[in-house]
C-alpha cells in the first residue's frame, strides 16, 4: 500500500512537471468534491431493466441545474428510465411502475430535499433529456422531458407545484425523443421548442454483432426531428416541414442552438449518431439551411460520420465567434469557427483527441473553471454497449491554444469510474464558482463541489428579457476587463440531454472590475454597463428601447 502510494504521488510530481512545461501553472488548481451523499441526494438511475441489452437504455439520460421556485438557489432536475413491456428483460419486471424522475429542491445550506412528489413531476417514462425554460413568460421555470414514447411538458404553477399540459401544449411526440433545445428563432418574444428524435427502434431485430453485444444505430431507420412554433396562447404548432429542418433518416443524439454566424439569431447543431451532423442556419425568415457540409461541421477530422453524442458551443481562443465541441465514440471534435463562414476540426491539434481516444464520451460542458477568462472543457465517459464505468475528464484551456489533461490533480473524488451520461455545470452554493452535475446510468449521480475555483474574480450575470422572451435565450453579452474582450451567449440545452445554469457566468482572473458589459438582446436592443465591480452575481432587466 505504501509504495502504490509513493508511485502514485511521483506521478502526480511528474504529471505536474510536464504541464509546467506548456506553459502554464496547475499547482494551485481548485478540487472536485463529491458530495452527493453529504447533500442529501439519494436518487439512484435505473435503466428498468437486469441488464442493458438496447439502444434505448444505452441513451439515456439527462440533468438540469434550475431554479423551480425563484428563491435564487439552483434546484436540481434527474432523469430516469423504466421497465418496457416486450423489449425489457423479464428479470426487470420488478422495476415496472417503481422508477420516476426526481427533482431536489436547493436548501440553501448545501443539502437538497426530494420535493418529487409534492411537485408533481415524477414522470415514470422512459426519460432521456430535461429542458426547463418559461415557455409562458410568466416568471416561473417549466420542465420539458424527451422520452422514448410521449414526451412530457410540465407548467410550473407558481406555487411549488407543476401541471402536465403536454396534450394541451401539443408536444406528445409519441417518436424516439432525444436530445432538445428552446430557442426563439423567430425572435417573436416566445420560446419554440426543437426536438430531435432518435431511430425506429424494433425490439425483434436479432441481428446481433458479437462484441457490441447488441445491434448499433445502423440497423434501424432514423426518424424526423420535429420543430414546434410557440403560438404564444400556451400552444405549439409542428412547423417542421415549412421551417426546412424536416429530414426523415436523422439519428439525433444531442442538440443545441446557439447564434454561429452574429447575426443575431439562434442556428441549430444537431449531433447524429453513426452519420452526418446537421447545422441548420437560421434565414431570419422563419426558415433554416442545413449548412453542415459546407461549413465543415457535418463530419469528423478524416471526413468520417462519427457516432456524435452532443454539441457544445464556446468561444476557445476569445476571438469573437462561436466555436462547437462535439463528444463521440472515438476522438471528439473541435469544430473551430474561422469567422468566414466555415469551420476547421482541431481535436488533435488541440489535444482532445489524445484525451479522448481511449473512451466513448458523450457529454461536454464549456465553463470557465479556473477563472483565467478561458473556458475549459468537463466531460463525462462511460461505455455505449456495457454497464462498465470510465472516470471524467477536466480539461483546461491553454489560453485557447490547446486543452490540457489535468484530470488526475482534481482530487481522489474524481478519479472514480461511473457509466457518465448528461452533465450539467452551476453555481448551486452561490460561491462564485461553478459546481458539475453528472447523471450516470445505473447508478447515483455525481454532484461535485467546486472547492477553490472563486480564488481568482468572477462575474455572473442573470438577465431578464421583458421585449424579448422573458428567460433572455439568444442574448449574447460580450464583457471586457483588463484588456481582455469575453463573449458568452445565453443558451438553452447544454451538454448531453442536459442544462446548466442559465446565469453566464465569466472568470476575471486577477481582475476585480470590468471595464464594460455589452448585451445584445433578442430583440435587437442593446445595452452597456460600465465599470462593475467583480465577485457578484447581477440581474439585468431589457430595457424597452
Amino acid at each position: 500500500m505504501i509504495r502504490s502510494y509513493a508511485y502514485y504521488m511521483i506521478f502526480i510530481c511528474f504529471s505536474i512537471m510536464v504541464l509546467h512545461l506548456s506553459g502554464q501553472n496547475y499547482s494551485d488548481l481548485p478540487r472536485l468534491i463529491d458530495i452527493t451523499e453529504k447533500s442529501g441526494i439519494t436518487f439512484i438511475h435505473n435503466i428498468g431493466d437486469d441488464d442493458m441489452s438496447n439502444l434505448i437504455e444505452s441513451n439515456g439520460a439527462g440533468c438540469a441545474f434550475f431554479d423551480y421556485d425563484g428563491d435564487g438557489d439552483l434546484d436540481i432536475y434527474l432523469v430516469n428510465g423504466a421497465y418496457i413491456e416486450g423489449i425489457s428483460h423479464v428479470k426487470g419486471r420488478k422495476n415496472k411502475g417503481n422508477l420516476t424522475n426526481a427533482l431536489y429542491r436547493n436548501n440553501s445550506d448545501g443539502t437538497f430535499s426530494d420535493v418529487t412528489r409534492q411537485a408533481r413531476v415524477g414522470d415514470q417514462g422512459m426519460g432521456m433529456a430535461v429542458l426547463t425554460a418559461d415557455y409562458d413568460n410568466d416568471g416561473d421555470k417549466d420542465i420539458f422531458v424527451s422520452n422514448w414514447g410521449p414526451d412530457i411538458f410540465y407548467r410550473n404553477n407558481g406555487d411549488g407545484t407543476f401541471t402536465d399540459i403536454t396534450k394541451i401544449a401539443g408536444v406528445e411526440n409519441d417518436l424516439f425523443g432525444i436530445g432538445c433545445t428552446f430557442l426563439d428563432y423567430d425572435k417573436d418574444g416566445f420560446l419554440d421548442l426543437y426536438v430531435g428524435n432518435y431511430i425506429e427502434y424494433d425490439p425483434n431485430y436479432q441481428y446481433f454483432y458479437a462484441a457490441d453485444k447488441f445491434p448499433g444505430p445502423l440497423a434501424y431507420h432514423g426518424q424526423p426531428d420535429v420543430l414546434y412554433h410557440n403560438n404564444g396562447d400556451g400552444t405549439f404548432s409542428d412547423v417542421t416541414s415549412q421551417a426546412g429542418v424536416y429530414n426523415p433518416e436523422g439519428r439525433a443524439m444531442g442538440v443545441t442552438s446557439c447564434d454561429i454566424d452574429n447575426d443575431n439569431d439562434f442556428d441549430i447543431f444537431v449531433a447524429n449518431d453513426a452519420m452526418e451532423n446537421f447545422l441548420y442556419r437560421n434565414n431570419g425568415d422563419g426558415t433554416f439551411t442545413n449548412i453542415a457540409r459546407q461549413t465543415g461541421s457535418a463530419f469528423g477530422q478524416s471526413g468520417e460520420a462519427t457516432s456524435a453524442m452532443s454539441g457544445e458551443f464556446g468561444d476557445i481562443d476569445l476571438d469573437g465567434s462561436v466555436d462547437i465541441i462535439v463528444p463521440d465514440m472515438a476522438y471528439s471534435c473541435i469544430y473551430k469557427n474561422t469567422g468566414l463562414g466555415y469551420f476547421e476540426e482541431k481535436s488533435a491539434a488541440m489535444g482532445l483527441a489524445v484525451a479522448c481516444g481511449q473512451y466513448t464520451s458523450w457529454s461536454g460542458n464549456f465553463f470557465d473553471f479556473n477563472h483565467d477568462g478561458y473556458g475549459d472543457l468537463f466531460i463525462t465517459n462511460g461505455h455505449p454497449h456495457r454497464l462498465i464505468g470510465e472516470e471524467s475528464l477536466l480539461l483546461l484551456n491553454n489560453k485557447g491554444k490547446r486543452f490540457e489533461n489535468v484530470s488526475h490533480l482534481l482530487g481522489p473524488d474524481f478519479q472514480e469510474k461511473f457509466v457518465g451520461r448528461g452533465s450539467a455545470v452551476g453555481d448551486f452554493d452561490n460561491d462564485g464558482d461553478m459546481d458539475v452535475l453528472v447523471l450516470n446510468l445505473n447508478d447515483r449521480p455525481c454532484l461535485f463541489l467546486n472547492e477553490g475555483g472563486n480564488k481568482k474574480n468572477w462575474l455572473m450575470l442573470n438577465l431578464i428579457g421583458t421585449v424579448s422572451n422573458r428567460d433572455a435565450i439568444g442574448s449574447r453579452v460580450r464583457l471586457t476587463s483588463g484588456g481582455i474582450t469575453q463573449i458568452r451567449w445565453r443558451m438553452s440545452s447544454s451538454g448531453y440531454l442536459s442544462q446548466s445554469d442559465y446565469r453566464i457566468h465569466f472568470g476575471l482572473g486577477n481582475n476585480s472590475m470590468v471595464d464594460q458589459i455589452e448585451i445584445l438582446w433578442p430583440s435587437g436592443i442593446t445595452q452597456i454597463l460600465k465599470n462593475v465591480k467583480a465577485n457578484q452575481i447581477i440581474t439585468v432587466q431589457e430595457s424597452s428601447q
